[in-house]
C-alpha cells in the first residue's frame, strides 16, 4: 500500500491536490553557523505563527491543498508547528528529513558516522521528529558548494541511505547553480551519479532549484535518467525571469516531459509573503499556471505537474519499517 506521510498521519495519495512541492513555513538561518554561511541581506525567517497561517489560508483559497515544507534539524524546524498549521488551515503539510548545506548541518554532524546520521533520518522518517510522534515525509539533502565532498558527501550518502529503508522519497538544494560555475548549471548530475552509487532508483529523487540557472538539455538529461525537474523558485525574478521559466516548462511538456515536473515557490522570508508586498505562497497556481495556458500547456499537463506528480513522488511503499510505531 503506498500513502502520503503527512504531519497529522498518513493519507492516498489521491487525496492530496494541488501541491507545492518546495516551500519554508517555520525556519530560522539565524541558526547557521558565521562565517560559513553568508548573512548579507534579509536572511530565511518564519516564526510568526498568524501570519503563517493568514498566507497559507490565501494559497488554500487558490486552490492549494497541500505543501511540502523542506526545513530540516538545525535551522529552525518545528513538527508541532506545522501540524498547528495544518490544522488551522486544513492544508495537507509534509515534513522534510534530512540535512541542509553544511554550514547549517546539526552540531553533531561532524563527529556521526554516515550509519549514525543514517539511523537519525530514518527515525524521523518512521517513529517521529522534533521529540515528537509527528513524521516526515520526505528526505532532503543538499550541496552548497560547487562539488559533494566532505561533510556534506557523508550527509547525502546518509540520506541515500534512509532512502533505501524508508521509501521516502529524495528532494535536493542546489547552490551549485548560479552561485557557482558548473557544467549544466545545476548539480543535479552529481546528485545523481552519488544516488545511484548508493543503489537509490532515480524515480523517488526530485532535483531541486532547477529553475536558477536553467539548461534545457540538461533539465531534458535529469529527467531521462527518472528523475523528477523542479522549478521552485517561481516569482523570484532575480535568479531567472517568470516568463522565462513558463517558455522553458512549455518546451519541456512540448517534447513529453510533464510526467517529471514539479511546481513550487520556495517562499521562506516575510518580505515574500502577501503581508510585505510579496507574491506569497499562492503564486504558483495564482499567476504562474495562466502564464502556462498562455503557452498552451493544457488541464492534463498542468494537473499531471500540480497534482499527479506529487501525489507519485511523495507515496511510500509502506513496509515494517515505515509503519507507525
Amino acid at each position: 500500500m503506498k500513502r502520503v506521510r503527512t504531519v497529522l498521519g498518513d493519507i492516498a495519495p489521491e487525496d492530496l491536490g494541488i501541491t507545492s512541492t518546495h516551500e519554508h513555513l517555520w525556519c530560522d538561518q539565524g541558526m547557521c553557523r558565521t562565517p560559513d554561511f553568508p548573512r548579507s541581506g534579509e536572511i530565511m525567517f518564519l516564526q510568526d505563527l498568524d501570519m503563517v497561517v493568514d498566507e497559507t489560508k490565501r494559497y488554500h483559497a487558490a486552490g492549494g491543498r497541500a505543501i511540502v515544507e523542506v526545513t530540516v534539524h538545525g535551522w529552525g524546524r518545528d513538527l508541532t508547528v506545522l501540524a498547528e498549521i495544518s490544522r488551522r488551515t486544513d492544508l495537507h503539510v509534509i515534513a522534510t528529513a534530512g540535512y541542509y548545506v553544511e554550514a547549517c548541518h546539526p552540531s553533531f554532524v561532524p563527529d556521526s558516522t554516515c550509519e549514525e546520521l543514517t539511523d537519525f533520518l530514518v527515525n524521523e522518517v518512521t517513529q517521529g521528529a522534533d521529540d515528537t510522534a509527528y513524521r516526515a515525509g520526505v528526505l532532503k539533502a543538499a550541496v552548497g558548494a560547487a562539488r559533494i565532498e566532505g561533510n556534506e558527501e557523508k550527509c547525502i550518502r546518509a540520506v541515500a541511505r534512509a532512502q533505501l529503508r524508508t521509501g521516502a522519497a529524495i528532494t535536493t538544494h542546489t547552490s551549485a547553480s548560479a552561485r557557482f560555475h558548473i557544467d549544466g548549471g545545476n548539480a543535479g548530475t552529481m546528485f545523481l551519479d552519488l544516488f545511484e552509487e548508493e543503489g537509490v532508483d532515480l524515480n523517488r529523487v526530485i532535483i531541486g532549484h532547477c529553475d536558477e540557472n536553467a539548461d534545457i538539455r540538461q533539465l531534458a538529461e535529469l529527467i531521462s535518467r527518472g528523475a523528477y525537474v523542479q522549478f521552485d523558485v517561481i516569482g523570484k525574478e532575480h535568479w531567472l525571469l517568470d516568463t522565462t521559466r513558463a517558455d522553458l516548462v512549455a518546451a519541456l511538456v512540448a517534447n513529453g516531459h510533464a510526467q517529471r515536473l514539479l511546481l513550487s515557490g520556495d517562499r521562506n522570508r516575510v518580505s515574500e509573503m502577501h503581508v510585505s508586498g510579496g507574491k506569497g505562497y499562492d503564486y504558483v497556481v495564482r499567476a504562474f499556471v495562466p502564464m502556462l495556458r498562455e503557452r498552451d500547456v493544457g488541464d492534463a499537463d498542468l494537473q499531471r505537474m500540480l497534482v499527479r506528480n506529487p501525489a507519485e513522488i511523495l507515496a511510500i511503499q509502506t513496509t515494517t519499517e515505515t509503519q507507525a510505531s
